[in-house]
């Protein structure tokens, strides 16, 4: 089921209130009401410079016609079908709520994110998909949460539904601390730090080598090798993957939760409280401390535009004293494989350039 055959199964188009929608460069779609805008924005997470000054501007200038000519933007009219706004108002407890849509990354587990809001609150948010796949992160999501309001970790959401509805597709309920004052933190900081520290401290297990969720995700690989892109080193990748798991064969291993996304674009800070979501990814049983080299990673590639020669240069500068090259070898081999695997061998645009990178970087600190 693609985006438009979700929207249809969101929203009925020419009723209700008046929306914008609009695209960025890289083919993700917003849509966003009038009413309230500002609120709504905070679904539209730019990270270039002209994204923010539209995030910034275009609740206060949206009513200008030759303003959202300029962006791109379509006037169109929406309301949330009669089903799905029922059960939103019945999770959250309101007579009557507003909505802004964001279509998703285009990649193959594209889903549609719903924002949740009423008046100047965020509620929460609602993921949509028509792939049975996604809906096994979307259980997968759900279950990490209930492990983790078991161990007390706080600054995660509440997932308040996981299921489908009569059409067929999954959705996944999730609370928010989100507010109008929430920020989002590009740089590595004490309160990333401490996020990890503790889930680390909360998760952590004893566990066969084997039998962990690190080492079945590099068995997906070893299973696909034929999937690697013919860009990417299998030689050096495969070499490299039995150097690592060798000496870890038949031992019993330390490890914790790993939430596999971990960036400025899954988080914000509110109230001096580092608060993370989007988990559908997670697993339980990993090398503690890899979501650090996940975060250095993609904001060098995403935020910053480094290629690999910058973040060589970067790990061969004294900046890069807190770099463990054997934990961050066992990073690359994670994403690696799971990119490898998800896209079964066809890969484009930004996961093609980010492979490459990787596959860079593991040459680099296995030479």
């Amino acid at each position: 089921m693609n985006v438009s055959d979700l929207y249809s199964h969101i929203v009925v188009s020419n009723s209700g209130n008046r929306f914008y929608r609009f695209s960025n460069a890289d083919g993700k779609t917003w849509i966003i009401p009038a009413r309230n805008m500002r609120i709504a924005m905070n679904l539209y997470q730019p990270s270039g410079r002209n994204g923010k000054l539209v995030k910034a501007l275009f609740p206060w200038l949206y009513g200008i016609p030759f303003v959202w000519r300029v962006i791109h933007a379509e006037k169109l009219h929406y309301k949330l079908r009669d089903e799905l706004k029922q059960l939103l108002c019945r999770l959250f407890h309101e007579e009557e709520i507003e909505f802004s849509l964001f279509g998703g990354t285009p990649c193959v587990h594209q889903k549609v994110t719903i924002q949740i809001s009423k008046g100047c609150h965020i509620l929460g948010y609602c993921k949509v998909s028509g792939s049975n796949e996604i809906a096994e992160l979307f259980q997968n999501e759900a279950d990490l949460l209930e492990l983790l309001k078991k161990q007390n970790m706080d600054g995660v959401p509440q997932c308040l539904y996981c299921g489908k509805m009569a059409e067929g597709f999954s959705l996944f309920v999730q609370t928010t601390a989100k507010t109008q004052q929430s920020k989002v933190l590009h740089e590595w900081g004490i309160l990333h730090e401490h996020f990890l520290d503790k889930l680390q401290r909360k998760t952590i297990q004893s566990i066969t080598f084997e039998k962990s969720d690190y080492y079945k995700t590099l068995q997906g690989l070893q299973s696909h090798l034929d999937w690697l892109p013919e860009f990417m080193n299998r030689n050096v990748i495969e070499k490299t993957m039995n150097k690592i798991v060798n000496p870890y064969k038949g031992k019993i291993v330390d490890f914790s939760a790993y939430h596999a996304d971990f960036t400025p674009w899954n988080m914000f800070v509110e109230k001096n409280r580092l608060f993370v979501f989007d988990w559908e990814y997670a697993r339980t049983t990993y090398p503690p401390m890899l979501d650090r080299y996940h975060f250095f990673t993609q904001t060098a590639i995403f935020e910053k535009h480094w290629q690999e020669k910058e973040i060589i240069a970067f790990l061969q500068s004294p900046d890069a004293n807190w770099v463990n090259r054997e934990i961050y070898t066992l990073y690359l081999l994670d994403i690696i494989s799971r990119f490898t695997v998800r896209e079964k061998g066809t890969v484009e645009g930004d996961i093609a350039q980010s492979m490459k990178i990787w596959n860079d970087l593991l040459i680099y600190l296995n030479k």
